[in-house]
């Protein structure tokens, strides 16, 4: 099992990882982009913390919390309550058969509640006056996350940790901004792979920056990187997490979902009978080798 969390392109790669199968879990809490955000986060589902209903804002007519997405509030108290600690309970349960847990690091650049200093995952439109803009340090990064591994390790010792910083552009902040933040981040992960044998560190914001380098790699906000570029970094992450064997799995995979999304000139021909037959006696074999998988 794969858990993913952290900013957008943690989604990306979970995508991915579904299309071909692998038994995976994408963004549960929705997009976190922070790492004391992720720190705390992971301190939920270890700790099999549940929130409170003093705990939530009002913010639009929905009740969100500071410390989770937007995605999990509702309009209804109850419902949202139920959202995040039902989310936060199911992701407690499985941490003991998560192999791989792989975590995306946005940005440096936080806001800390006035109320209680402590840095948000999400803003939820609340009014900015109520925030301080921080930009933090790389040891508070370091000291919040250090202890979300440290419980999780307790919980499950064989989980392997994937670090990476995202190649979406936090640039509403200035470029220079969003320079030091990505540095502070890489520099982040460092530290962390050089504390934990456990956490290893894929370069995906370095690919972006080094090996495409040109704005058609982006979308038209020059912001997020297009399919293109997203595609180029997956076959760079495969080639370095999975061996030949899976790869073949893949190959494999991917031939049936082409098939399935071929467009037959006759539906009702012999050709595409046969054809079709084919196709799910492809599946049915590869199911029989692998019976946890779904196709």
């Amino acid at each position: 099992l794969i858990l993913l969390l952290g900013s957008c392109f943690s989604q990306n790669i979970g995508e991915r990882l579904q299309n071909y199968k692998f038994k995976s879990i994408s963004n549960p809490f929705g997009t976190i982009f922070h790492p004391i955000a992720l720190g705390k986060l992971l301190n939920y589902v270890t700790q099999n913390e549940q929130v409170h209903a003093e705990q939530l804002l009002l913010s639009q007519g929905i009740y969100v919390h500071p410390d989770f997405h937007s995605i999990l509030g509702n309009i209804d108290q109850t419902k949202a309550l139920f959202n995040i600690n039902n989310t936060i309970s199911s992701i407690h349960h499985l941490l003991k058969d998560i192999k791989y847990l792989f975590i995306t690091l946005g940005t440096t650049i936080g806001y800390r509640l006035k109320s209680n200093e402590n840095i948000v995952a999400n803003c939820h439109k609340l009014p900015l006056d109520i925030f301080n803009k921080e930009d933090v340090s790389v040891s508070e990064c370091s000291k919040s996350l250090s202890l979300a591994i440290e419980q999780l390790l307790q919980i499950n010792s064989q989980i392997k940790i994937i670090f990476t910083v995202s190649p979406v552009r936090h640039i509403k902040d200035g470029i220079i901004a969003n320079a030091r933040s990505k540095a502070k981040l890489m520099s982040l992960a460092e530290n962390l792979e050089a504390q934990y044998e456990q956490v290893t560190y894929f370069p995906a914001y370095e690919i972006m920056m080094d090996d495409l380098r040109d704005y058609r790699y982006y979308e038209k906000d020059l912001i997020h990187p297009n399919d293109l570029a997203i595609d180029y970094i997956w076959e760079k992450f495969c080639t370095q997490y999975f061996d030949e064997n899976t790869i073949q799995i893949m190959q494999k995979i991917e031939k049936i979902n082409r098939a399935v999304s071929h467009r037959p000139f006759n539906p009702s021909s012999k050709e595409h009978k046969a054809f079709l037959a084919k196709v799910e006696e492809d599946k049915i074999n590869l199911m029989q080798m692998y019976p946890w998988m779904k196709l």
